[in-house]
């Protein structure tokens, strides 16, 4: 069924007329202060998979005691709590105008289409599926100097766009080798990379190891950090085949820490976006989930010690956002014109997340 980004902006203040631009190693354009986003510099977009925001937040419960109350989620939630209350949670997030299947999840959330043939689930190259050639959010960052990078755990090759099925690895949570203009091109394949060197062995429920991704923290620093950055977890971390949420609440609560303490999240304006891509449960032969609501959970962090951290901490929003909101505010951050397609141009931006540039 289903399935997970770090923004960056260009806006003309007199504080960017004042500033030295430069080119760093990975291709960042930067100037002296960091960057030029609108309200950060870079960003790290993650998708989660199956769960409705009452699975995922609340109070934590063992499986044999999941009900129907909304405030109760399924399994051990306590870090997705307190990651949710410490920073900004969107409670009225979804995935509306999204047909069903994770790749439109993911296809939404990079290119604001939203609609792709549900043959296409199955892999890019299923009868019935015809990779789209459309605009998508590598065009737009390539088009600012922008750099992005597309992380996958356990991905069977170490960069490039593989489009097949493998242990734990799915395409259809991958929206990048959905592209013709990023699979019909070498250079920008590669851009698309093994979020973890080795792979731990995994049960599909919990208990069971975390995959580390040390790859993907590696470049969370100044000097190697694209502006855009994807992270997919694996079918284990993501939940896709689990009811139970505890394996991605332990999963996030070793990851996490990691990357919102990175030189990268302590000295840049950088920000973490989590979301599922849409609500319910997939799991097989277990317990039955309670019912699903809507909502997804959605949070926007950064560092909090960092001297100028992009997001609000300890905020909630009540507004209505979908995917196309997501991507929407990363449009916007960075003066992406004009919009990809309707679905994002029309939708709310993020912006009340978000601090004031200074």
């Amino acid at each position: 069924m289903s399935c997970m980004f770090l923004v960056t902006m260009v806006l003309v203040s007199t504080t960017l007329a004042s500033s030295s631009l430069s080119v760093n190693n990975s291709g960042v354009v930067t100037t002296s202060y960091g960057g030029f986003g609108r309200w950060f510099d870079y960003v790290v977009v993650i998708m989660l998979e199956n769960h409705s925001i009452n699975y995922t937040y609340g109070v934590s419960v063992a499986p044999n005691s999941w009900n129907s109350m909304s405030t109760t989620c399924t399994g051990n939630c306590t870090y997705f709590d307190s990651l949710a209350n410490q920073n900004g949670l969107a409670l009225n997030y979804t995935n509306l105008g999204v047909t069903d299947g994770s790749i439109s999840d993911y296809t939404a959330m990079t290119s604001g289409y939203g609609s792709l043939p549900s043959a296409c689930n199955d892999g890019p190259t299923t009868p019935g599926c015809t990779p789209p050639d459309i605009p998508n959010i590598a065009d737009r960052l390539e088009g600012k100097n922008l750099s992005w990078k597309a992380y996958m755990e356990d991905y069977p090759v170490s960069s490039g766009c593989y489009n097949q099925f493998a242990t734990n690895y799915f395409p259809n949570h991958n929206p990048f080798v959905y592209y013709q203009d990023i699979i019909n091109n070498t250079s920008r394949c590669n851009r698309i990379v093994n979020a973890n060197s080795q792979i731990v062995s995994q049960a599909n429920c919990w208990p069971t190891s975390v995959q580390n991704d040390d790859l993907f923290l590696a470049d969370l620093t100044p000097a190697n950090a694209p502006n855009y950055m994807f992270l997919a977890p694996n079918s284990i971390d993501d939940i896709h085949n689990c009811n139970d949420v505890s394996v991605a609440n332990a999963w996030l609560q070793q990851l996490v820490p990691n990357i919102l303490n990175s030189p990268l999240f302590q000295t840049r304006r950088a920000a973490l976006f989590i979301t599922f891509d849409e609500a319910g449960c997939s799991g097989k032969n277990q317990t039955p989930c309670p019912s699903a609501g809507p909502q997804l959970y959605t949070v926007w962090a950064s560092n909090s010690t960092n001297p100028a951290p992009p997001t609000k901490m300890g905020f909630k929003s009540t507004q209505s956002y979908t995917h196309f909101s997501a991507l929407r505010t990363v449009e916007d951050n960075w003066g992406f014109l004009p919009f990809i397609v309707s679905a994002d141009g029309s939708a709310n931006n993020m912006e009340e997340f978000f601090r004031t540039s200074s």
